[in-house]
């Protein structure tokens, strides 16, 4: 590798490094009463919520004026072959409420209303992943749109609302699920514009949630962050009253945060981390793995959950594992996690991601937490992967790339020639994208770009690399 590759990656670390500690002090507080997100979602937070109230204030018209007003909501380049079909609907929905433009290729890959249906009854996704609330009241609103009476689907919507008028406590879907039924004809059961005008901030706007579990628990294990009270009391304050964590303090509790969060509290919080972990092992499956939501009490009713998503999932038993790591709980569940995974990978050397358009993401973390175990077998067989993975493909987004160098960054010679090809990915990549975001799907919460995961992801890799490189001059 040249020297000068070495700098520039050097110099993207610093940049990625600032950015992180600009973004958790703008954006993540412990109190919930100031929540904030990043600008895209927070404009389509609010254009929603001011469709779902039906009436506006000065104050919100000035607000969409000026900041949401010809923006691409997402934030993110929207590019329709990276996209399914269920979220390609999704998008022309929020098209005709919010009004922002879309490219025509979008209507034509909407699959019949037909084949919609039967995807809410079977999560469509990359492989795994899970419709949720959101899809659930895009779907009613397109049927609606369409001509089509779904009183099944627009009740599911009417029985998840919760007492306080709120969809798990989040804006975006509060107010897409409040217009699904205002369309449907449903009167909902509970006061949602009560509780939206609650959420509504100073200014006119209303923020989006932002995922604030995952997103500080990955900031906290960078390590970069010298505020760490803040992202600490983030978790805590987070945390439901039965020991488990969700996306958000709202959100249905699932096994993913809960991980995360077990993790990153392992050196500040041991004691909530270790009553959480005998939660998280409570629920491990019979086969040895975890599935995202499990039945455990949670806000939301366990039945609102699609039966996919309480299985064994190769991704989400990797973090329960590393959580019982850094723990140092390498006891019984930690034992079968590990012999799940090693079960659960795939011929070629892979494993599978739910929530990603990219197996890169559960092949990296999963190769890398067999190596610390001294697993090495499998370990080459998923670097193999990797490997044919970085050849074959021509367009991996930024993160992919980090990730590949933080899995070729390792002692093995072999991969050395892979590495540079990585790091060259990734820097002609830095060329023509930003560090944060890239839209490869998040479908449990589409409409975040969860820049603060990304650049700590980023972070952690490029860390991995900048170690191996200065230990072996």
């Amino acid at each position: 590798m040249k020297k000068d590759e070495f700098y520039h990656l050097r110099e993207i670390h610093t940049a990625a490094r600032q950015d992180l500690i600009s973004s958790v002090d703008r954006y993540l507080a412990p109190d919930y009463t100031s929540r904030c997100s990043s600008l895209s979602p927070h404009a389509l937070a609010t254009l929603l919520a001011d469709a779902a109230l039906g009436e506006s204030s000065k104050k919100t018209r000035q607000w969409i004026e000026m900041n949401a007003k010809g923006w691409n909501l997402f934030g993110t380049p929207l590019v329709p072959r990276e996209l399914s079909p269920l979220m390609c609907a999704a998008c022309v929905v929020l098209e005709r409420i919010c009004g922002f433009s879309l490219p025509p290729e979008f209507e034509e890959k909407i699959p019949p209303i037909e084949d919609i249906m039967k995807q809410l009854a079977y999560p469509y996704s990359h492989d795994t992943s899970y419709v949720l609330p959101f899809h659930r009241a895009c779907m009613a609103l397109l049927c609606t749109m369409k001509g089509f009476k779904v009183p099944q689907l627009l009740q599911t919507i009417s029985d998840h609302q919760q007492p306080d008028g709120s969809w798990i406590d989040d804006t975006t879907i509060t107010a897409m699920s409040a217009l699904a039924l205002q369309q449907g004809g449903v009167k909902p059961a509970y006061d949602f514009k009560k509780w939206l005008k609650e959420q509504q901030l100073p200014d006119g706007s209303w923020a989006a949630a932002n995922g604030e579990v995952w997103e500080a628990a990955y900031a906290l294990r960078t390590g970069v962050v010298s505020d760490t009270a803040r992202l600490v009391s983030v978790l805590v304050e987070s945390m439901h009253a039965n020991y488990w964590w969700g996306f958000s303090r709202y959100s249905v509790p699932d096994v993913d945060d809960m991980s995360a969060a077990c993790y990153a509290l392992a050196p500040y919080e041991p004691r909530i981390a270790a009553v959480a972990l005998t939660k998280l092992e409570e629920v491990q499956d019979e086969d040895g793995g975890w599935g995202a939501f499990p039945c455990i009490e949670g806000v939301i009713p366990h039945e609102s959950v699609v039966a996919k998503a309480r299985e064994s999932s190769s991704e989400i038993t990797c973090h329960a594992v590393e959580a019982f790591e850094q723990n140092n709980k390498k006891g019984s569940a930690f034992k079968r996690g590990i012999s799940y995974l090693l079960e659960m990978q795939e011929q070629d050397g892979h494993w599978k991601s739910p929530w990603w358009n990219s197996d890169i993401y559960a092949t990296q973390e999963s190769a890398l937490l067999l190596k610390r175990n001294d697993y090495e077998k499998p370990v080459f067989h998923a670097l193999d992967w990797l490997e044919a993975t970085l050849d074959g493909q021509k367009s991996l987004n930024i993160v992919e790339y980090a990730l590949l160098i933080g899995a070729f960054s390792t002692e093995y010679s072999e991969y050395h020639d892979s590495l540079n090809r990585a790091v060259d990915g990734f820097l002609e990549r830095y060329k023509s994208e930003p560090l944060a975001p890239t839209f490869d799907i998040i479908y449990f919460g589409g409409l975040l770009d969860l820049k603060i995961y990304r650049l700590s992801v980023i972070l952690l890799c490029l860390d991995m690399f900048l170690r191996e490189y200065i230990s072996i001059q």
